[in-house]
């Protein structure tokens, strides 16, 4: 049975729904409209729905009221390029938590990231108890310490300076299943999304690779971030409000690329 909808009345077989089609499930009919082919693979990305001009198609797997407007005006690159290229990766944090309404919002922008073949496999965890984000820095040192890995942040930590997690008040980490093959890069894509949503907002950033690292391999460690059975932990975020303002852009190393 078909997912794919089509108003005859409205539908002015322009045929952009068939084109933006990634899996090819669409083509015309010998009317010229479009139907969802015997041999479909739709992975209900909602392009074709998305695409329509004169509201003629609906999907059964994708709700009519969930669908956004998209923008009709976009900030300028002049302006997109300035916030890319004045983020910073932020270790000094205001002891202040980060509200639950703003960690949900940033979510909501994270779970529109691409995924492959729109897989949507991510889990998240979300840490926003200072206490419980000490401890979990707490826990990653611990295996340092009795694995001889990281010494100078070993004495960092006993001197009373946390290089894991940098005093942040909440963190945010993306999973994915053990077995799916796009894990990693789902996460990492997600992951860009929140923070470059987060500096938006305000709020500092910075990926917390340490805690990532050890919490494959540290089972105390994925306990307390309640990781669930047969997921993968591939990245994570400590976030909170900018204790310090940076006024100068460092440099970076020169391009380097090859045409082909």
């Amino acid at each position: 049975m078909s997912r794919i909808a089509v108003d005859k009345e409205l539908c002015k077989k322009e045929g952009a729904c068939v084109a933006v089609c990634p899996s090819r499930s669409l083509a015309l009919d010998e009317e010229g409209f479009p139907e969802e082919s015997g041999e479909s693979h739709c992975i209900v990305c909602g392009h074709c729905v998305a695409v329509c001009a004169c509201d003629a198609l609906t999907h059964s797997g994708l709700p009519s009221g969930e669908f956004l407007p998209a923008a009709k005006e976009l900030p300028d690159p002049a302006k997109i390029d300035n916030f890319l290229i004045n983020r910073r990766s932020v270790r000094e944090f205001k002891d202040r938590p980060v509200a639950r309404e703003t960690l949900e919002d940033l979510l909501d922008i994270a779970r529109r990231a691409p995924t492959a073949s729109n897989s949507q496999k991510l889990h998240w965890i979300v840490v926003d108890d200072g206490a419980k984000v000490h401890a979990l820095s707490a826990e990653t040192m611990k295996w340092m310490r009795a694995s001889g890995t990281g010494e100078a942040m070993v004495e960092r930590w006993d001197q009373g300076y946390d290089g894991v997690l940098r005093g942040a008040p909440a963190v945010i980490m993306a999973c994915a299943p053990a077995i799916y093959a796009w894990g990693k890069q789902d996460c990492a894509i997600a992951l860009t999304f929140l923070e470059l949503a987060a500096e938006a907002r305000g709020l500092g950033v910075c990926w917390a690779g340490y805690l990532t690292h050890v919490a494959g391999i540290h089972a105390p460690l994925r306990e307390a971030l309640c990781v669930p059975d047969g997921y993968a932990v591939h990245g994570g975020l400590m976030l909170g409000e900018h204790k310090y303002t940076y006024k100068l852009v460092p440099p970076r190393n020169l391009l380097s690329v090859q045409w082909v």
